[in-house]
Formats: C-alpha cells, structure tokens, sequence
C-alpha cells in the first residue's frame, strides 16, 4: 500500500491548516472515540471519500502508532456512526500529525465525521515485542561486544526485527555463541 499512496505528497502546510493538535491515546488503549478533521485523496484535502477510495484520515484523536523511528505503523479500522468502515493499511508521521493511509471498504466518511479507532491488536502486541526485543539485543551487544557498540538503525514490525550497530571488526562465533 504504501507505494500507492506517497505522504510526502500531502502538502505540510495543508496540515498545519488544519490547526489541531491530535492526541494520541496508543499508550492506554487500543481502540477510542474521535472525529476526522481532515480526507486526503492524491494529496488534496476533499471532504468526503466513498466506498473504494484510498485516502488519508486525519482524526482529532487516534490510538494508532504512526511509523517512526524504523517501527512501522499500526493497522486496523476506522468506523463511522453512519455505517462507513475505513480499512486503515498504515500510519504514518507528518507535520506532527498522524495520518491514517487505507481505503473505504463501506459506505462515505466526511470530514466532521464522529468515529471509532481500533488497532488490529495482534499486529500491535507483536510489533511490541519485537520493539522489546530490540533492546535487549542492544544491551547484549554491549555486554558481548563493549560499551562501545552503538545502535544505527533499525526496522520493527510484526514479522520481523533488523539491528543495525557500529563495531569496529567483524563479529566471531565465539561471540555470536555468548
């Protein structure tokens, strides 16, 4: 999805416009009460998308995790009041918002729009996991290796964790057994 769909295509300063200040409810709950404020269709704000549409959502408030930091974003479901369903496919940062990137699966979503936020929780307590992971790999490393070693980068998700640390010399099985 995320090919289909580019968030850098959506214009800062239509964002900024926006004037909110989303809250982000992710550390409590997985699932919250909200409204969307603003519809994102190829980078344009509209105020309304129908069923097969793929767009950006903007909520006043979401549970959702935006993609930061090599962790990759929440999936789930947006539903409205009126029976319209959004298939949220992932969530990304920008312009201190986040922003929920999918596809109406039923009915219309309009801007001013009462909604329920749910994280897909498997996808999220697995992402935990791996976030956790991260880490401990971390820190064993500097046990293993030296104070020294220090993260690069990393990618989290539900399926998978990569590592990326500075260390002067390869790393030799006698290390890599401890």
């Amino acid at each position: 999805f995320s090919n289909d769909l580019d968030a850098g295509a959506i214009n800062a300063v239509a964002l900024t416009q926006l004037g909110i200040e989303q809250v982000f409810s992710g550390y409590d709950e997985a699932t919250s009460q909200g409204q969307v404020v603003g519809l994102f269709v190829d980078g344009a704000a509209v105020d309304e998308v129908n069923r097969g549409q793929r767009c950006a959502v903007v909520l006043d408030k979401t549970p959702f995790y935006g993609e930061s930091g090599g962790q990759v974003g929440d999936a789930g479901v947006i539903s409205g009041t009126s029976s319209s369903q959004f298939t949220v496919m992932d969530t990304r940062k920008q312009a201190g918002l986040t922003l929920h990137y999918g596809e109406v699966a039923h009915g219309t979503l309009h801007v001013g729009d009462s909604v329920e936020s749910s994280v897909e929780s498997k996808s999220r307590q697995a992402i935990r996991l791996n976030h956790s992971a991260t880490h401990l790999l971390h820190a064993a490393l500097r046990q293993v290796l030296g104070e020294h070693v220090e993260q690069k980068g990393s990618l989290v998700d539900a399926d998978r964790l990569r590592f990326d640390f500075s260390h002067p010399d390869s790393v030799d099985d006698g290390a890599l057994a401890r």
